[in-house]
């Protein structure tokens, strides 16, 4: 063999080696794209899967949900329903035995709430006509009894009352009325005690006691 010959031997093998490497990696390359290909595939495939699966357990849990509520609808409506039919029986059951119900309770309190106000009006009608029918000589200096001065003892003379006797005689009720309405100033009857007052003021004036 020449020394061409020899020379020419391992450039031959080189470029066949070379050939070969290249057509192995164009195969790779092929087969990495077609990988890459697949893989979108399955990956597009895997999305759609579990969207569909997403999409059916929301479908679920809304009916769950609707299912939930009908239910707590129906569970109100029911327990409103014995509650009433409850009550019904026990207002029945009250009856008979002649205990009153609520109802009854309240509506007499209502009425005596109403009788109160009439007495009330009543006992400041009575103290305004006792007040009127004191005669003029009847009048007493009530600005000596502790607490009264000028202006207070022209308001009660304008509400009618101008008299020991009428002061020492006072009720809760006109004590409250004259207090409110007359001299705006609460609590001050009893403190002073001019009930107390008038009654010694009249027994040392008239000479008996009231």
């Amino acid at each position: 063999m020449s020394n061409n010959t020899k020379e020419q031997a391992p450039e031959s093998m080189v470029n066949q080696l070379k050939t070969a490497v290249d057509k192995a990696q164009e195969e790779a390359g092929k087969v990495v794209d077609s990988l890459v290909k697949e893989g979108g595939k399955l990956r597009d495939q895997t999305l759609k899967l579990a969207e569909e699966a997403v999409g059916e357990v929301k479908e679920r849990v809304d009916e769950v949900r609707g299912r939930v509520e009908e239910a707590k609808v129906k569970a109100t409506d029911t327990l409103d329903n014995l509650e009433q039919l409850f009550e019904e029986r026990v207002a029945r059951a009250l009856k008979r035995l002649g205990v009153p119900t609520r109802d009854d309770v309240q509506g007499i309190a209502k009425r005596l709430e109403e009788m109160n106000g009439l007495l009330r009006t009543l006992a400041d009608e009575r103290c305004a006509a006792e007040a009127a029918a004191v005669p003029e000589d009847g009048k007493d200096d009530l600005k000596l009894i502790n607490g009264i001065g000028p202006v207070l003892e022209g308001k009660l003379n304008g509400a009618g009352i101008c008299s020991y006797r009428q002061i020492a005689a006072l009720t809760d009720t006109a004590i409250e009325h004259i207090e409110s309405e007359v001299i705006h100033s609460s609590g001050r009857i009893r403190r002073e005690d001019w009930i107390g007052q008038a009654g010694m003021r009249y027994l040392e004036k008239y000479g008996t006691p009231l």
